[in-house]
């Protein structure tokens, strides 16, 4: 029997815990953001999160300045920015859907309304609550049929 593979059509907004993975780790989840053909978005606020943690996430990467800077660049011309009005506009919604424990998931949740986009993301709570559909890598993985 074949597993049934999970569908991809539009536009799929990807969560902070998943970037800061694929800046932490060269594995699937780097190469499905780098490589997969996907029409992935992210509120543009979470560059200046990273840039931010900078520091941290050198150290916790291993990387060179440089290395990360680069993989940083890719991945912010690959990723393209869900703007923050369109966020604004559909964050109560959002935030009213998940409750007050999970606040810092709202813009994500917010950003995937917005446009109609699935969420990816590997936050099992968050899942469990979105309103929108939500991809894992794993789903990411069988959808494209990457063994």
């Amino acid at each position: 029997m074949t597993a049934r593979r999970p569908r991809l059509e539009g536009p799929i907004v990807v969560d902070a815990n998943v970037l800061f993975g694929a800046l932490l780790r060269d594995g699937t989840t780097r190469h499905l953001l780098l490589y997969g053909g996907l029409d992935l978005h992210t509120p543009g606020t979470i560059w200046r999160e990273f840039e931010r943690n900078r520091a941290y996430l050198l150290k916790k990467s291993r990387a060179t300045d440089a290395a990360f800077g680069l993989l940083l660049d890719a991945l912010r011309d690959r990723i393209g920015e869900v703007p923050l009005p369109l966020i604004g506009e559909r964050l109560a919604e959002a935030q009213a859907s998940l409750g007050s424990e999970d606040h810092l998931d709202a813009p994500y949740l917010a950003a995937a309304l917005a446009p109609g986009a699935a969420l990816w993301t590997q936050d099992k709570e968050l899942r469990a609550k979105a309103t929108v559909p939500v991809l894992s890598t794993e789903d990411l993985v069988a959808a494209l049929g990457i063994s």
